[in-house]
C-alpha cells in the first residue's frame, strides 16, 4: 500500500523512531560515570526536590567522586553506605535522607570498591 509514492511500512518506521527519540529527550541517560542504577546527575535538584527525606543516620565517612559523594552512615548500631548526588557533609554530622531501594554486591569503578550493600538515594538535607 502506497501513499503518494511513499510505502506505508515507511512511515510505520519514522513514526516509532520519532516517538523513540522523543522519549529519549525526555528521558536522557545517567551522567557519565554515574552509578549503575542511579539517576543521571542534574536530573533531581536536591535542594528543590520534593522527595521526603524519611530515613537518618550520623556520618560516619564520606568520599566525593564527580557528581557523587559516598557517604557511610551509623543509624542506631547498624551502619549503611549511600551514594548520592553532590553534597557537603562532614563526618559526625546528622543527615536525613530519601529512602531507596537497596542494591547488594554493587562495585563502584569510580572508586574501584566492592559494596556489600548501598543505597541510591536522591536527596540528602544536613541538619543544622
Amino acid at each position: 500500500m502506497t501513499f503518494k509514492g511513499i510505502k506505508m511500512k515507511s512511515i510505520a518506521i519514522l513514526v516509532f523512531f520519532a516517538g523513540f527519540s522523543l522519549m529519549a529527550i525526555a528521558n536522557p541517560p545517567a551522567a557519565a560515570g554515574a552509578p549503575a542504577g542511579h539517576p543521571g546527575a542534574g536530573a533531581v535538584d536536591v535542594n528543590k526536590a520534593e522527595t521526603a527525606v524519611t530515613k537518618k543516620g550520623k556520618v560516619i565517612s564520606s568520599i566525593d567522586t564527580k557528581g557523587f559523594t559516598y557517604i557511610e552512615i551509623q543509624d542506631g548500631n547498624k551502619k549503611a553506605w549511600l551514594v548520592a548526588p553532590t553534597v557537603a557533609v562532614k563526618n559526625g554530622s546528622m543527615i536525613s535522607y530519601a529512602d531507596a531501594p537497596l542494591q547488594a554486591k554493587y562495585h563502584s569503578p569510580t572508586l574501584n570498591r566492592d559494596f556489600n550493600n548501598i543505597v541510591f538515594t536522591t536527596r540528602v538535607v544536613v541538619s543544622k
